[in-house]
């Protein structure tokens, strides 16, 4: 192979990487690109459910434990 046929050969791989990508290789990266917003959608609707559960639950320990605390005061002087 001489350098003409090498020049040749790299101007054509230029031009081949420049070329816009074909509709359906465009529809594959949609695809990708809307499977991957909904995974990440998906994962952060269930991290702010998990912590509003936790948020609650916390909640609901700290007034269970302020109505024992108020029902023992009661029933001590009571």
């Amino acid at each position: 192979m001489n350098a003409y046929e090498i020049e040749q050969i790299e101007k054509q791989a230029r031009v081949d990487t420049n070329l816009p990508l074909s509709y359906v290789a465009w529809s594959d990266i949609e695809r990708h690109a809307r499977a991957e917003r909904a995974r990440m959608i998906s994962k952060a609707i269930a991290t702010l459910f998990a912590t509003v559960s936790a948020k609650l639950s916390g909640m609901s320990r700290q007034v269970r434990s302020t109505a024992e605390d108020c029902t023992d005061a009661r029933l001590r002087h009571g």
